[in-house]
């Protein structure tokens, strides 16, 4: 190999390493500064189990207390029939009515309060986790909807009016 080749492969080297680090250190910098992660505080007053963790990473959270907006992925310590049973009777206890249910290996509950719908789903954990994953989407409900005051976030429901179709 001669020496020309030698200097064409450590400079390849060289480049692809800094390309690497370069896109470490950006992404790692982008989740730091630019990007706020979901917070369990955003919530508000939504009835979850003890000993609940939201899945930042999964989730996707707009507004803040009883205006929020989105979906909240949540680690429960319940198994799946004990956490069905706490959203079935905790939230009807915050004035949201329950629209429909299914329970089998993922279940499902459905809930309506004012102009905002909340579906659960929840699925049972693995064999090496103990409880179970469930994931909560609040969306608003009927035609053109804009969230509640404070949220800063407007909702335009997919094929409503103003909206094109191929």
């Amino acid at each position: 190999m001669g020496l020309g080749m030698k200097y064409l492969l450590m400079l390849s080297a060289v480049v692809l390493l800094s390309a690497c680090t370069t896109m470490n250190s950006t992404e790692g910098g982008a989740n730091n500064d630019n990007t706020q992660r979901p917070t369990m505080e955003q919530l508000g007053r939504m009835p979850l189990p003890v000993g609940t963790k939201l899945r930042t990473g999964e989730s996707l959270i707009f507004g803040v207390g009883d205006g929020w907006l989105g979906r909240a992925v949540f680690e429960l310590s319940n198994d799946a029939t004990t956490s069905y049973n706490f959203f079935a009777e905790q939230m009807p206890r915050q004035g949201w009515n329950l629209i429909s249910s299914v329970r089998g290996k993922r279940s499902l509950l459905v809930f309506t309060r004012g102009d905002r719908s909340a579906t659960i789903e929840i699925e049972d954990g693995n064999v090496f986790n103990v409880g179970c994953v469930a994931s909560m989407l609040i969306s608003p409900v009927g035609g053109l909807a804009t969230t509640p005051t404070n949220t800063g976030v407007v909702v335009q429901p997919v094929g409503s009016a103003g909206a094109r179709r191929p």
